[in-house]
């Protein structure tokens, strides 16, 4: 597992670039910040210190937009591919009426795109970091 100063340069490169990747196929659609979705560490149920990188928000459900899920997949393969992370061949069963996709990398890494309205990009990684307080180095 990657120390937490390892692993977010690259987790924000992958986020950075998998906005820019929808900027280019779909202009028009702002990739925002969420509000209290910062890049934090915390220990999940299994006692794991995991980073999570600030997750980003379309103003549009980008599922209607593209058409399908096919597309949004065919859009990403590229970044996920330079960031070492699996590609997409399937959607998740998500709960509360949720559609969406994720991958992972062989380092601790994970990419969750989900959406019921506006799609959210979130990513994260289980990091070795004994210190779990929260700040993200």
């Amino acid at each position: 597992m990657p120390t937490a100063a390892d692993a977010r340069p690259r987790l924000e490169q992958l986020s950075t670039d998998l906005a820019g990747a929808f900027a280019r196929d779909y202009p028009g659609q702002p990739w925002l910040p969420v509000r209290y979705g910062d890049t934090s560490m915390v220990t999940d149920s299994s006692g794991t210190c995991v980073l999570w990188i600030g997750t980003l928000r379309s103003q549009d459900s980008l599922y209607a937009l593209a058409g399908n899920w096919d597309a949004v997949m065919k859009t990403i393969y590229p970044v996920l591919k330079k960031g070492g992370f699996a590609p997409i061949t399937h959607t998740d069963s998500l709960k509360g009426g949720y559609t969406g996709i994720s991958s992972t990398d062989g380092h601790g890494g994970r990419l969750n795109m989900f959406e019921k309205g506006p799609m959210d990009i979130s990513v994260s990684a289980k990091v070795s970091d004994k210190d779990c307080s929260g700040v993200a180095p």
